[in-house]
């Protein structure tokens, strides 16, 4: 037994194999095809299939670029909240999303951005607003809205197919030729890279709803490996809030599931790393064993709500409050980038937390328009934007549980989303 099963099981959770949840649909087999860790792109907001978001490198200073902003580009206003940045190869793709967890009678928009120049390319209008992410494979960019539709339009801003969900459609992940995504009810589906769907999985069935069973509800994308597609869901959003890690095979069918208390927002992406996987929800992270589902550690933040992890193998990397990094082993603290924030003309001190995920390479840790030492959290360069960050109509309170300023590296390049600015390149 390795070191990790040692690890006892907390009383605040625990793993539960088949939970008794039906599955839809045919298998399409297990995903074709591996993927590269290129240094020149930033395919997917977590990076890879298993959102460590660990990219080999990326740049070494930087003095900002271009920036863009909702005025962009000929047409109407690009209202909504900026996504992620996703990085091709010569073009930043964005999405405008849902903002302030209500639904706005808005379009959406996925645009292409000029890599060189920040210019807006193209815009293709969704029905409306984004849910999730955009993700980006090969010459394809998949992203859903609220209402339900998962669309896949090529790297030209042409429209190639379309699937409706039965609810707003998370942030896609996309392994090989196979596509994994949550909507907003936590159904997972699994597609073909052409739009064949193979499977789905709906945590309640109807006889459980008539009952007054569990609710569920999901707001991130599957962390997907070669044995299994991982999951993180809310059960009870409107109660009795609990989270649920729920892993299956490839062939869509459940083998184990984790419960820990978390707040009222749902969990946010897991990610996953030599066979363990780590979530975080309400005030904690927790990582859990891959195979079996059984809890190894628990870290509790200091602050009601925490961003999605990083991580590189050696140490986890979570956003709250402050930036922790921990021992990804036992969740042993093993340095903090603390959020001082700034004082404004009457003498308050603001700040915003690290909600936003932070990039890893094999150099720096990135958080904002900076980079920090992996080893010890020391500033290598750059700043953390605070005073950008705070330059918006919202006030620092209502950021208390969102990813504000969500980032994408390459080799040369930092891309910044100010989530109700637009899109800054820092190279």
């Amino acid at each position: 037994m390795n070191r990790r099963a040692l690890l006892t099981t907390v009383a605040t959770g625990g793993a539960v194999a088949l939970a008794g949840c039906s599955t839809l649909g045919e298998s399409c087999g297990p995903p074709t095809g591996t993927f590269d860790r290129p240094r020149d792109r930033w395919p997917a907001s977590g990076y890879d299939p298993t959102n460590t978001s660990y990219a080999p490198a990326g740049p070494s200073s930087g003095e900002t670029q271009w920036r863009t902003d909702r005025e962009a580009g000929e047409g109407p206003r690009l209202n909504g909240w900026f996504s992620s940045p996703i990085v091709g190869d010569d073009a930043v793709y964005v999405a405008t999303r849902q903002f302030d967890g209500h639904d706005h009678d808005y379009p959406g928009y996925l645009v292409a951005l000029d890599d060189e120049t920040g210019e807006l390319q193209w815009r293709v209008e969704l029905p409306s607003l984004a849910s999730g992410d955009p993700t980006l494979a090969g010459d394809t960019i998949l992203v859903g809205d609220l209402g339900g539709t998962l669309h896949a339009v090529s790297t030209a801003g042409e429209r190639r197919w379309t699937q409706e969900l039965g609810a707003a459609v998370r942030t896609p992940t996309i392994v090989g030729e196979h596509v994994y995504v949550l909507d907003s009810s936590a159904t997972v589906y699994g597609f073909t890279l052409d739009g064949e769907r193979c499977w789905e999985y709906r945590q309640s069935n109807v006889w459980d709803r008539l009952l007054g069973g569990d609710a569920f509800a999901a707001n991130s994308a599957p962390a997907v490996d070669d044995s299994r597609v991982y999951v993180a869901v809310q059960a009870n959003p409107d109660g009795d809030e609990t989270a649920h890690v729920v892993a299956f095979d490839h062939e869509g069918h459940e083998e184990w599931r984790y419960r820990f208390p978390t707040g009222y927002r749902p969990p946010n992406t897991p990610a996953v790393v030599d066979e363990t996987v780590l979530v975080t929800g309400g005030d904690q992270i927790v990582a859990l064993d891959a195979v079996t589902g059984e809890h190894q550690w628990r870290f509790v933040v200091g602050h009601r709500h925490t961003g999605a992890p990083a991580t590189d193998g050696e140490r986890v990397y979570v956003g709250a409050k402050n930036l922790y990094a921990l021992d990804v082993d036992d969740g042993n603290e093993q340095w903090r980038v603390v959020n001082y924030g700034v004082s404004d003309s009457l003498g308050w001190t603001k700040s915003v937390p690290f909600m936003g995920r932070p990039a890893v390479t094999d150099d720096a840790i990135y958080l904002r328009a900076g980079a920090f030492d992996s080893s010890d959290g020391s500033r290598l360069w750059g700043d953390l934007a605070e005073e950008t960050v705070l330059e918006s109509n919202y006030t620092t309170r209502y950021y208390s549980w969102h990813s504000m300023a969500p980032l994408s590296v390459t080799t040369d390049a930092l891309y910044l989303s100010h989530q109700s600015q637009g899109v800054t390149k820092i190279a």
